[in-house]
């Protein structure tokens, strides 16, 4: 894909965005390319905050939006200048510093108590103001970022800035990076460590092995010093994901760590177990005293990012690090293989720590069958139209726009008339809609990330406990309150009393209270999800109940108790929606009406269940059989030389293998490989390395 077709998909994106939720083509501009960023690690937790206005001196002060990183201790400030021209426009440097000193001034008059006075308090940049006040002695950094669909016409580095005694730095995010963040296999935008410019004549390092073309291994011993300077630059983007959604629980400083090096920096080598780090490509020079590590690419820490963040922290508050050093194991990893092999290095490596398996859920299987049923359901002809059309599940970013790289315009136009860019589904989509139903509103208004985890975190245990249920018709009913969930944010922008600001607390706050209000005043009954599906739309009645709800929530949101008052902040809290539980909302006697009995659902999802049974059954015979006896015979010969299976396992491999008559049944099959899982664990090559051996 070219960088014109990349800009004009990732232009209709924001395009389609703003046309199904009222949106402005600016904040959905901004939407799309926080979406980006988040998926390649560079945000977590963003909060839109548009604000254009004047400050000290006839300033121009401009915002679209922040992200505070608990993890690295840093706020990620955001402005964006998009153009919308029909073909690429070049971005002049003189023109990305005036934008970036618009943000930067917004930020010298809020962090000087300039703003208060002049931003109204139910605006978002209000309650921004106030939370950047309050926590401006905590910032370590501030990473100032422009978002552009033009083309930064000269590569520059920007002169870093600084508010008080915190540096600011500048990134300009133009459509060329955003481009080759998506052709990139990582998903991420390159980051190399220049290790020879931190330590002189590279970082000494031995070679532990190499296991294939695909994965190298190397031993390293870190400076304290040049580990924490690398985090002060590139911060939690150094993070593996569940490293940091662990980091960002847990606080980034380790009380033990802090004291071994502010009393015993000597032994702090013996005292800690070290980090785990990955690269996709590496620069290793030969010399007389031996390897060299003079660069890593795409460096990633999988395990130790307590470790890296105290050593931060420590250096920040002036500690020595000179008697500190760090053991580093580094696997190198090709960029086509690193999508399979990181997340196992991240998962072991942290084997020893409290990570959850929720933290790996973005590798679970649940996103695989979600995927799969999206691309052979159809969802009915909405009301106007003639065809049927897909919701299009992305499992990871960009897999829609991928579909139609390479495409003639004729087969791209099919393709989007199945499945229109109005109805691509993503994971953080449906985490908010799903936890939203749930009746945890104030987890969705903690952001994208906390949300997703906590969500992670339900679906792994139900997976766990009941991998059945999520069938088809539990598929129809999540796009049901996706399709809810975007009705409101068209209803809340609508509405007379809706200024701007805080929508997407409104809405969750308003699903989720729509939920209570039929637990309560209807019980045995439910939101006729099939009839949403049916119609891929909200009816008359409903919208107009969801209008009252809205009007409620948007009260009790937008008036925190005495000694709150930044909104988002208070959206976040528990008590927020124990208000919203107790405000007064009528349940309409048409809406009632249009409740269905909870056996009839109940009835469908039984049935739904025991087709997916069947489904999964028959999936794990073709899965068993597709594998083949050669395979079956080497993983048995393997589990009875290292005595990892008892006598019904034993048997259950050895009728794989055709040892014996017959073929697995279904259930059979599932536990052949449930086996085949834990025996891959243990160290039984997969199936690809048998299959090349045997050849």
């Amino acid at each position: 894909m070219d960088l014109e077709e990349f800009r004009l998909d990732f232009l209709n994106q924001a395009a389609a965005w703003a046309s199904s939720d009222r949106n402005f083509r600016h904040s959905s501009f901004v939407d799309v390319a926080i979406a980006y960023l988040e998926e390649a690690g560079e945000v977590a937790d963003f909060e839109q905050c548009y604000y254009r206005g004047s400050g000290s001196k006839g300033r121009a002060l401009a915002i679209d939006g922040y992200a505070f990183d608990e993890a690295d201790g840093s706020l990620r400030v955001f402005v964006a200048e998009p153009s919308f021209a029909e073909t690429v426009q070049t971005l002049p440097p003189s023109e990305a510093a005036t934008m970036l000193g618009r943000l930067r001034a917004f930020l010298e008059d809020a962090s000087a108590g300039r703003l208060a006075a002049l931003i109204d308090v139910s605006h978002p940049a209000f309650g921004f103001v106030e939370e950047l006040r309050r926590r401006l002695p905590d910032i370590a950094r501030i990473r100032a970022y422009l978002l552009s669909d033009r083309v930064l016409s000269t590569r520059r580095d920007w002169p870093e800035m600084s508010l008080g005694e915190i540096p600011v730095e500048s990134h300009v995010w133009d459509i060329t990076r955003f481009h080759r963040l998506h052709m990139a296999r990582s998903g991420r935008d390159d980051l190399v460590v220049d290790l020879a410019a931190l330590v002189e004549g590279g970082l000494p390092c031995i070679e532990a092995g190499t296991d294939s073309d695909d994965y190298s291994a190397y031993l390293c011993v870190v400076p304290g010093r040049v580990l924490a300077e690398i985090y002060e630059e590139y911060g939690s983007r150094l993070l593996e994901g569940n490293v940091r959604s662990f980091l960002t629980i847990k606080g980034r400083v380790n009380k033990g760590i802090r004291n071994t090096i502010l009393h015993e920096s000597g032994s702090f080598f013996a005292y800690n177990n070290g980090i785990a780090t990955t690269a996709s490509a590496i620069s290793v020079e030969a010399t007389d005293q031996g390897l060299r590590l003079m660069s890593a690419t795409d460096l990633q820490i999988v395990n130790g990012g307590q470790t890296t963040a105290s050593l931060a922290a420590a250096r920040r508050d002036k500690a020595s690090l000179e008697h500190v050093f760090v053991p580093m194991k580094l696997s190198v990893i090709s960029p086509e293989r690193s999508g399979e092999i990181i997340p196992k290095i991240s998962r072991y490596a942290n084997s020893q720590n409290r990570v959850s398996d929720a933290d790996f859920f973005s590798n679970h299987e649940f996103h695989r069958r979600v995927e799969e049923i999206s691309r052979r359901v159809w969802a009915p002809a909405r009301t106007g139209t003639q065809h049927e059309t897909h919701w299009f599940y992305e499992r990871a970013r960009g897999q829609y726009m991928n579909e139609t790289a390479g495409m003639t315009a004729g087969r791209k136009k099919r393709f989007e008339e199945s499945n229109p860019r109005g109805q691509v589904l993503t994971k953080t989509d449906l985490a908010k809609a799903e936890n939203a139903w749930r009746q945890l509103p104030n987890i969705v208004s903690k952001g994208a990330q906390k949300n997703f985890l906590d969500f992670a975190d339900y679906i792994t245990k139900a997976w766990e406990a009941d991998p059945d249920r999520f069938n088809e018709d539990y598929f129809r009913s999540v796009v049901a309150r996706v399709v809810l969930f975007r009705a409101l944010e068209n209803i809340v922008s609508g509405q007379s009393w809706y200024l701007g600001g805080y929508r997407a607390n409104i809405v969750a706050y308003s699903l989720a209270r729509l939920a209570r209000l039929i637990d309560d005043c209807a019980p045995g009954r439910r939101l006729d999800v099939r009839s949403i599906w049916q119609r891929q739309a909200t009816t008359p009645v409903l919208d107009t109940q969801l209008a009252m709800i809205a009007r409620a929530m948007h009260e009790v949101i937008t008036s925190p108790p005495p000694g709150i008052q930044n909104v988002t902040e208070w959206s976040k809290n528990s008590y927020c929606w124990e208000k919203a539980r107790e405000a007064p909302v009528e349940l309409l006697a048409e809406f009632s009406a249009e409740l269905c009995e909870s056996d009839e659902l109940a009835a469908v999802a039984r049935a739904a269940k025991v087709l997916q049974k069947l489904d999964t059954g028959i999936s794990a015979q073709a899965t068993v059989v597709e594998l083949g006896r050669p395979y079956w015979t080497e993983a048995w010969k393997w589990a009875m030389a290292h005595h990892l299976v008892g006598p019904d396992e034993d048997r259950l491999l050895r009728l794989a293998a055709g040892m014996l008559q017959g073929l697995p049944t279904d259930w059979q099959s599932k536990k052949l490989l449930q086996l085949k899982s834990r025996l891959e664990i243990e160290g039984l090559a997969p199936p690809a390395v048998i299959s090349s051996v045997e050849q």
